[in-house]
């Protein structure tokens, strides 16, 4: 990740997620410009980021787009750890 985040962590699943093939050079960069907004002001409109449920509780979602998501953990020192990126509904 060339950009340095204040209160982003990233695990290997996150930075294997992203590198996959799954994703095209220009939802790579739309992950990017999430995760800046995301180090920078969660709760700016276009994150929706929300709590999840189920076998997913305890993590939250923020959408980089209408098809791209990342999930995280927030730590108790403030971070925010990057579990994965996907599409919406993958797993």
């Amino acid at each position: 990740m060339p950009h340095d985040y204040r209160s982003l962590e990233f695990t290997e699943t996150f930075l294997l997620t992203f590198a996959s093939r799954d994703f095209t050079a220009s939802d790579r960069k739309t992950i990017l410009k999430a995760l800046r907004l995301l180090d920078e002001n969660e709760k700016h409109h276009s994150l929706r980021v929300r709590k999840l449920e189920g076998d997913r509780g305890g993590s939250w979602s923020a959408s980089a787009s209408a098809v791209l998501r990342l999930t995280f953990e927030r730590m108790d020192d403030g971070t925010k750890r990057l579990l994965t990126c996907s599409k919406h509904y993958d797993r």
